[in-house]
């Protein structure tokens, strides 16, 4: 029988808090790009609708995958057992729900990305976890191209073309982070059948895709400023230094140390969108990068601790984190 603080923990490493807080970020960040002088009640609406439509895509993604994670991953709340598979629908639901209804309110045009990011995320879930790098890019656009064009709807009634490369640069970072995510779990997926990129064509050829995403994402993260005609302060330059230089850390010691490195990519995923809200407003954007940080190193992560999967189990019941 599973008790109600264990049904709590569950819902709590559904909604991942290291991921909820970078799409809050870059939805945000759609609506301080897309403005001259973005209204804070918009860039905090985009920030809130990217917030219940990550949480409702993350309970989906659970659900969608949940066939798979009792083999490779049953250490997670639905094969556990500590999360029915009818809880994770109904929250992801209520939560996609209301998604729409704010966003339909407020900024409606920006239901485009959010159907967009659904379908993607569905699709993902359905079958193209298992097609290689084309589920990778998948999840890139739907958690992080996505949420940046949805949040610009609220600030501006369609994003402008120059949102185009930001968007760009961001759904790259994410699809970096599922390469990552599966040369990490590249085991589990084989012994499961899922076809990710580490299975398909090994964890060598995978980091090198590793390092050409990373290159090309902030080859067009340096180039933001310019296109939006910006000129982008020195706090600007900073983050975005560190984050490249943080990807390049975790590109070299994703073969050997995949744990440590899925640790600092986390927050280099922070970094670059700070960077690159920080090209608009300065103080906002380093004061966010802070706070934002802040919460991916003290948020647990028991389902991305490396070991075997009993261990995992017990690291999920016991609620350590990473």
């Amino acid at each position: 029988m599973v008790g109600r603080w264990e049904r709590v923990r569950a819902h709590a490493e559904t909604l991942r808090l290291y991921d909820l807080v970078v799409v809050a970020l870059v939805g945000g960040l759609g609506a301080t790009l897309a403005a001259p002088v973005p209204q804070v009640r918009d860039v905090v609406l985009a920030m809130v609708s990217g917030l219940s439509g990550c949480a409702g895509a993350l309970y989906a993604a659970d659900y969608l995958t949940r066939a798979d994670d009792v083999v490779d991953k049953p250490y997670r709340p639905i094969p556990s057992g500590r999360l029915t598979a009818s809880a994770a629908k109904w929250a992801a639901a209520l939560l996609t729900s209301g998604t729409l209804v704010l966003d339909a309110v407020v900024a409606w045009h920006s239901l485009v990305f959010v159907v967009l990011a659904g379908v993607s995320y569905a699709a993902y879930g359905a079958g193209l976890k298992g097609r290689g790098l084309w589920g990778d890019a998948a999840s890139g656009f739907a958690g992080w191209t996505c949420p940046l064009l949805a949040g610009a709807c609220f600030s501006s009634a369609w994003p402008q073309l120059a949102l185009l490369l930001p968007a760009l640069a961001l759904g790259l970072q994410g699809t970096f982070s599922n390469v990552l995510l599966a040369i990490h779990d590249v085991d589990q997926d084989r012994r499961a059948g899922s076809r990710t990129l580490p299975v398909r064509r090994g964890v060598r050829t995978s980091v090198r895709v590793l390092g050409a995403l990373a290159a090309t994402s902030y080859l067009a993260a340096v180039s933001t400023p310019l296109v939006l005609g910006r000129p982008a302060p020195p706090v600007f330059w900073v983050l975005l230094l560190g984050a490249a230089v943080t990807a390049g850390v975790v590109v070299a010691g994703a073969r050997t140390a995949t744990g440590k490195s899925v640790a600092r990519h986390l927050c280099e995923r922070v970094l670059l969108p700070g960077a690159l809200w920080t090209s608009a407003e300065p103080l906002a954007g380093g004061a966010l990068v802070v706070a934002a940080l802040s919460v991916v190193v003290s948020a647990p992560r028991p389902m991305l601790r490396p070991g075997t999967a009993g261990e995992r189990s017990r690291v999920g019941r016991d609620g350590a984190g990473a």
